[in-house]
């Protein structure tokens, strides 16, 4: 038996009862913090260039920019939903009695015009899940610069971590993984997954076909497994994803898993660098399980060769838009549904900050919508690439565009096996978002790979992937200037602390700012207070209302931020 194996089963022993309690003492701790922020009156708008979605609990309103005919349907069932016209816009629908995590299929067309002719939109209603949403690196991150919640670094135990979810698995656990490694069938993953079977979970596995993969003749033979398919015509099934009790229930049950990181030694602990990012969320859930079951040609727990689909055979049939916990999430699968373009949109969105790091980009229409974007002003761009490009890598014209203190390559140990970016992290009031998933910046990304990738509109999610980008740009040679993203300590005083309810803020060089934004976290995470300020208004808030205790502040000015402390008496 190798070191690894030796290494893998003794960890496994150790933690496996210990991560079981603690998954779950911490998802029922997280679901209580989820619950207190739920609003059951909110809604959640996303802007796209036809038209407007706004999601309610039980109602899907969509005003668009003309005058349509449309059709809403239950994607599932074919059920025609009731779609009314608002009285006072002719451009606006309401979709009435609307379940949660339900998918709909609108159909909108110009009036009196061919219905061949009509658009398809895929809408998923606003699941009652909790949103909770755990972001993971198998390498050290940098959380001086974190602004809102530590990112998490569980280096080696990663698939301890993986494990914890799979043993906290009730019925259904669909996976799709490009390529994996397990010490035994008894042991590791395959022991996780193979346990999970026997006590009567329907285990379905998808995998690459033209990869080792030993994990899987370690699986028990009674699980249906499905290589994918290797002709000239495929490229890979490149999908690091699982879905744990989509058809659950209980809202509360189902999670989603996926990132970049393959189930092999070396993606997993290490020297290469990878993400996991794992979300509570029905709706979510099932469209990841609408992608899993195209590729499995069933819903049923056998694979069927005669209606699987693969690569550039699979179609766009999957909801984009998610409202999760609170947050705007889309969703895209390869190749079907453009996610270059998806990429290129979250490059243009930027308003003060782009960083990037991802394993190769060799899609020239990126590398020009970066340069543009660097060109249009915005000030900084920064980016870390793996130094095992293939050949046409746009590295080099980044360099030259972007400055090549500002474009660096990795060369540590391992693979910089990430694929993300973030935008406006340090920018609370311009959306910061977060692109991640499987999917490189790649030709055959674009048009063969089976891959996934997730666009995460949460400021605490992309404080979290910047914390990792900090360290990985600083260990590739960069010097990222966070100074001018940070308000220094001697500019702020927050006064009187401890107070009895009534605070003020006063800047010191800062005091000409123009737009200033305060938010308060109770010490659970819950935010407690959001209260934004022009010049010259003078920044001041009351906590009287709150109970006595320990309150964290953060406070935004110009797009620099300072966080601070204070004590409720």
């Amino acid at each position: 038996m190798n070191h690894k194996s030796v290494h893998n089963q003794t960890k496994q022993r150790k933690h496996l009862t210990k991560n079981k309690l603690m998954f779950k003492k911490s998802t029922a701790f997280l679901f209580l913090i989820a619950t207190f922020l739920s609003n059951a009156n909110a809604q959640e708008t996303l802007k796209e260039k036809e038209y407007t979605v706004s999601y309610f609990p039980s109602t899907i309103e969509i005003s668009f920019d003309r005058e349509y005919t449309v059709k809403a349907y239950n994607s599932r069932t074919q059920e025609e939903k009731i779609s009314i016209r608002d009285g006072t816009n002719n451009h606006k629908f309401v979709i009435t009695d609307v379940h949660p995590s339900e998918f709909i299929t609108l159909q909108y067309g110009q009036a009196g015009g061919e219905e061949s002719s009509f658009k398809t939109l895929n809408l998923a209603a606003k699941s009652f899940s909790s949103g909770i949403t755990n972001v993971y690196f198998n390498h050290t991150v940098d959380t001086s610069v974190a602004q809102y919640q530590p990112a998490q670094n569980l280096g080696s135990n990663l698939d301890d971590k993986l494990i914890t979810y799979i043993d906290a698995c009730q019925s259904t656990l669909d996976i799709a993984i490009y390529n994996s490694y397990s010490p035994s069938s008894t042991t590791g993953i395959a022991g996780a997954i193979n346990n999970a079977f026997n006590r009567g979970v329907t285990v379905r596995v998808i995998y690459d076909g033209s990869t080792g993969s030993t994990m899987i003749p370690l699986l028990n033979p009674a699980i249906p497994t499905l290589p994918s398919p290797t002709g000239s015509a495929y490229g890979i099934m490149h999908n690091k994803f699982v879905v744990f009790d989509a058809t659950s229930s209980s809202p509360n049950i189902p999670w989603v898993w996926t990132g970049s990181t393959n189930w092999t030694a070396d993606q997993i602990d290490g020297p290469d660098k990878n993400n996991a990012i794992a979300i509570q969320d029905q709706a979510l859930a099932l469209a990841y399980k609408t992608e899993f079951e195209e590729m499995w040609g069933s819903t049923l727990s056998q694979p069927n060769l005669a209606n699987s689909k693969f690569g550039p055979y699979k179609t766009n049939n999957t909801p984009h838009n998610f409202v999760i916990g609170g947050n705007i999430v889309t969703n895209y699968f390869s190749p079907s549904d453009g996610v270059t373009s998806q990429i290129i949109n979250v490059v243009n969105s930027a308003n003060t900050d782009i960083e990037i790091a991802t394993m190769l980009i060799t899609r020239d229409d990126i590398r020009d919508a970066i340069i543009t974007k660097h060109n249009s002003g915005i000030a900084p761009i920064y980016g870390v690439f793996d130094t095992q490009n293939p050949s046409g890598n746009d590295i080099p014209a980044l360099k030259t565009s972007v400055g090549s203190t500002n474009i660096v390559q990795y060369a540590g140990t391992g693979v910089m096996h990430h694929k993300f970016l973030v935008v406006d992290n340090f920018n609370a009031s311009s959306d910061p978002t977060v692109l991640t998933g499987s999917h490189n910046w790649s030709t055959s990304a674009e048009t063969k790979n089976d891959e996934n990738t997730l666009i995460i509109h949460s400021k605490e999610v992309a404080d979290q992937y910047y914390q990792a980008f900090h360290y990985l740009y600083s260990l590739a040679g960069g010097i990222l200037a966070t100074a001018e993203n940070k308000l220094e300590t001697s500019d702020v005083l927050l006064y009187p602390n401890p107070t009895d309810g009534n605070v003020s803020v006063k800047l010191g060089s800062a005091s000409t700012y123009s737009k200033a934004s305060i938010m308060v976290y109770s010490v659970l995470g819950s935010k407690v207070l959001e209260k934004e300020f022009t010049y010259p208004q003078s920044i001041t808030f009351n906590l009287s209302n709150l109970v006595a205790g320990l309150y964290f502040v953060t406070l935004s000015v110009d797009g620099k931020s300072y966080q601070s402390k204070i004590i409720l008496k």
